[in-house]
């Protein structure tokens, strides 16, 4: 289920990207992530894969369109209720692309990406929530999801 005024288009430098058709206003809900739940152990390299606890995974075949939201260091989307439920943090502009921070739901130790989003806030590679300072992990806490708002997720030798 996603929100009717978003459509995938092909990026710039990011292959498929989710794109505003439309003026989106703050609060609206934009995409529910959508799938089947798999343990790491289960986990199949072809798979879309979105971590939603220590040891637990939504995975899909990469066809839905919340598959293809990219990241952003400066996001427009995020959990607000610490479910897998993307709403808007902001209002979205008509053929703006939707983007939400990663490292929001990601807690596996060793994962890491390389940016492409060019926000002036890029941080270049996109880290688990455990790497984060203690400072982004307190400015990105209300949009992460429920299993990282809990303070017992530390980044790793601190």
């Amino acid at each position: 289920m996603h929100h009717r005024c978003l459509e995938i288009r092909a990026t710039k430098s990011k292959g498929r990207g989710v794109f505003a058709t439309a003026p989106i206003a703050r609060g609206e809900v934009l995409a529910h992530m959508q799938g089947w739940l798999a343990t790491t152990a289960q986990l199949d390299e072809n798979w879309f894969a979105l971590q939603v606890g220590p040891d637990l995974w939504l995975c899909s075949d990469g066809t839905s369109l919340d598959d293809c939201i990219n990241h952003s260091c400066d996001p427009n989307a995020g959990f607000r209720d610490g479910q897998p439920i993307l709403v808007a943090l902001r209002d979205i502009d008509a053929d703006e692309e939707i983007g939400w921070d990663y490292s929001t739901a990601m807690a596996e130790p060793n994962w890491s990406l390389v940016c492409r989003c060019s926000a002036p806030t890029c941080r270049r590679i996109i880290r688990p929530w455990p790497d984060l300072t203690p400072q982004l992990q307190e400015r990105l806490r209300p949009h992460a999801l429920a299993y990282l708002r809990n303070d017992r997720v530390k980044p790793a030798g601190r």
